[in-house]
């Protein structure tokens, strides 16, 4: 049997303290697999957005246009934060699960890392379970990073100025 090599490798993240460690732990493994990383954040309501990230104090945006800035540029903050200028970042809107698979096949994408960290009643009716749907839909091999809020490794991408850009 012929292995397939991992040669591009998609890193799902959302605003989540988790987050974090999931873009560490999908870069360090695209590094050694000498793999290309593609970051994506998928877009949802903003209403969505209040209700599930309702604790984050940082993340007060009203309008779409608001929440695609901040989308972009925590990606931005993702990728400076790894240290890595060749990572290539994404920015999709829609179902997360549907979204993060639709990318995946658009970009021959080898190898998809996620976290799991929906705990609560009301994100899970929200998100749908996200890791879960992509587990079951998935033909692309997945890594599925363990990511708990109260997870001392856990510490969040900044958002502060998302409007102007990269938090120092």
């Amino acid at each position: 049997m012929r292995k397939k090599k991992v040669e591009k490798i998609l890193i799902a993240l959302d605003f989540h303290p988790g987050s974090e460690k999931v873009a560490e732990v999908g870069f360090a493994m695209a590094k050694s697999l000498g793999a290309e990383v593609v970051l994506l954040h998928v877009k949802v309501q903003v209403v969505d957005y209040s209700l599930i990230y309702k604790e984050m104090g940082s993340l007060k945006l009203e309008t779409v246009e608001e929440l695609g800035l901040a989308a972009e540029n925590f990606l931005k903050n993702s990728k400076h934060k790894l240290g890595e200028h060749m990572i290539k970042t994404l920015v999709k809107e829609g179902d997360f699960a549907v979204s993060i698979l639709d990318a995946a096949k658009e970009m021959d994408i080898d190898l998809i890392v996620l976290g799991s960290n929906s705990t609560r009643w009301l994100e899970e009716i929200i998100l749908g379970r996200v890791t879960n749907k992509v587990l079951q839909q998935s033909k692309i091999p997945l890594l599925i990073v363990p990511t708990r809020k109260n997870d001392s490794n856990n510490t969040f991408i900044s958002l502060e100025n998302s409007a102007q850009g990269i938090s120092k």
